[in-house]
């Protein structure tokens, strides 16, 4: 039937559709319209029905105009062709017409009518098309483990599925999963294999053409090396499922363990040390712990466990005190969860003394030296004769006196006596800072300052030594003679014995000045007040 024939017959409807019933016009949609817009790309079919008669014709108005007067429509209707993208037909004695669109879009969307002639206009659909999203996926990313790993990307406006797939790097088949959400985990691949991700946004119109999927690569963990990263960065994302190579070693022992300088009998003792072999190879320690042992005074004592600590992973220092004097062993361990059955503990022993004095040794008998052959005048007010002078080298070669040593030198009254405190060659001390000082023979009598002690002799000093000259040996003179540096040290000191019993010489020496020297000019005190 020819355009114009159609025109004719619904010219001629327009007079004769005064009686005419509007609801004997049928419409449907295949498919149907009930479960929503119609899907993009789809072949849909529009069918009129209405009881046939003699001058009834069928037309589809979409919107309001004739699909035979369309502007998009016309031309392809009018070619009457099956294979076109709209063809329309129909029967009039069966009183039934069907219009076919075929990949129906977006442009297709309008209200359609069914019109027969001298009947009228009658019932209408109105179609909507739903699209796939017009744009890809962005943003995939790719986080890998051992065995599996875990995708997202961003949304997509007008997307409700999500392709996504995997596949091994240099394979042909992918293996895919359709979700709702912007990421998914796949499990079951292999550890340090190289795999290929892909992601495509569609909605029930399926995806469309043109638009290529996201892409990306990825290599899962190695369980036999090292990720550097993940440790540099102290990020341990799935240590509760899978431990990273550099979580499962052990720690290294500390190192530069030190016990902090303090007196030798302090019994708090505090020790320090370092990580830094742990932290330039990222090696995790979850905990330190200190522990010290006092070990037994004698074979066979039980040894001392003194409560170790725990510590914190980051800890470089620990505080212990101590139950007393004795040999205590202390024990640094790192740990973590790998350190069971390997050696990370470093140890230092310290030796904790029972008293900040050193011993001192018990005096020995003095013997006094041999007495001159020329036997000195009984007269004590006799004036003093040529006899030869008495030295006392303290500090300078010779014999080593150890403290407490007594010496004893025989003197006749009246005559003089040299002492002389010496150093070492070696020895840092200015002779010049060395202080005399004179205590009497009875042990309750009060020190003299080198003042009083010059009132009876007189000090001098050379490159090496303080000399002491008493130069008239009496009663006033016998006592503890005390030679001491002069910063006013009151260590133990050196002590020597001089006997005033008649002309003698003696030479005695020392180590070094280190303790002062003391010496004790002990004399017949009964002879010398005769």
């Amino acid at each position: 039937m020819t355009q114009v024939m159609h025109h004719v017959i619904l010219f001629l409807s327009a007079f004769s559709c005064v009686f005419c019933n509007t609801d004997d016009i049928g419409i449907s949609v295949t498919p149907s319209l009930d479960a929503g817009p119609i899907n993009w790309k789809q072949t849909i079919t529009i069918t009129c029905t209405w009881t046939p008669g003699k001058f009834k014709f069928a037309d589809i108005l979409v919107g309001a105009e004739s699909i035979f007067n369309h502007p998009v429509y016309a031309d392809i209707v009018n070619l009457e062709d099956p294979e076109a993208r709209l063809y329309f037909t129909q029967d009039p004695d069966v009183g039934t017409a069907e219009l076919i669109i075929k990949d129906i879009t977006k442009e297709d969307e309008s209200q359609y009518t069914c019109s027969v002639s001298r009947i009228g206009p009658g019932g209408s659909v109105t179609l909507e098309v739903l699209e796939p999203p017009t744009a890809g996926v962005t943003g995939l990313t790719a986080t890998p483990d051992f065995t599996s790993v875990h995708l997202t990307w961003e949304a997509v406006e007008g997307a409700t599925n999500y392709n996504v797939a995997w596949r091994a790097a240099g394979t042909e088949a992918w293996t895919d999963v359709d979700v709702a959400g912007t990421e998914h985990t796949f499990e079951g691949l292999n550890v340090a294999s190289d795999y290929e991700a892909k992601a495509t946004a569609s909605n029930p119109a399926g995806i469309r053409d043109g638009i290529e999927p996201a892409e990306t690569t990825f290599t899962t963990k190695d369980n036999q090396t090292c990720i550097v990263d993940l440790c540099s960065n102290k990020t341990y994302a799935y240590a509760t499922q899978h431990l990273n190579c550099c979580d499962s070693r052990p720690p290294h022992p500390v190192g530069g363990l030190n016990v902090h300088e303090a007196a030798y009998n302090a019994t708090t003792i505090t020790l320090s040390w370092e990580l830094q072999d742990n932290i330039d190879e990222n090696r995790i320690i979850t905990g330190i712990t200190a522990a010290a042992v006092k070990e037994g005074a004698a074979e066979g004592d039980p040894a001392v466990v003194i409560d170790p600590q725990e510590l914190g992973a980051d800890a470089t220092s620990v505080t212990f005190e101590l139950p007393g004097a004795g040999d205590y062993v202390f024990t640094i361990t790192t740990n973590n969860d790998f350190s069971a059955g390997v050696e990370t503990s470093m140890t230092e022993i310290h030796t904790v003394k029972e008293t900040t004095d050193p011993p001192t040794p018990e005096p020995t008998t003095p013997e006094p030296t041999k007495k001159p052959t020329t036997e000195p005048k009984k007269e004590p007010t006799t004036a003093a004769k040529e006899e030869p002078e008495v030295e006392i080298d303290i500090g300078d070669g010779g014999e080593t006196i150890v403290c407490g040593d007594t010496r004893a030198i025989q003197p006749l009254p009246n005559t003089q006596a040299i002492l002389k405190c010496t150093k070492h060659d070696d020895s840092a001390i200015n002779p010049a800072d060395i202080v005399w000082s004179f205590q009497a023979g009875d042990a309750d009598a009060v020190e003299q300052t080198q003042i009083i002690a010059s009132e009876i002799g007189e000090v001098a000093n050379d490159n090496k030594s303080s000399i002491l000259t008493i130069k008239n040996v009496d009663a006033n003179s016998v006592g503890f003679w005390k030679c001491r540096h002069g910063d006013g040290d009151t260590r133990e000191f050196c002590t020597y014995s001089v006997e005033l019993t008649g002309a003698a010489t003696g030479e005695n020496s020392g180590t070094a000045l280190v303790c002062s020297g003391t010496v004790i000019l002990a004399a017949l005190i009964a002879s010398l007040l005769h």
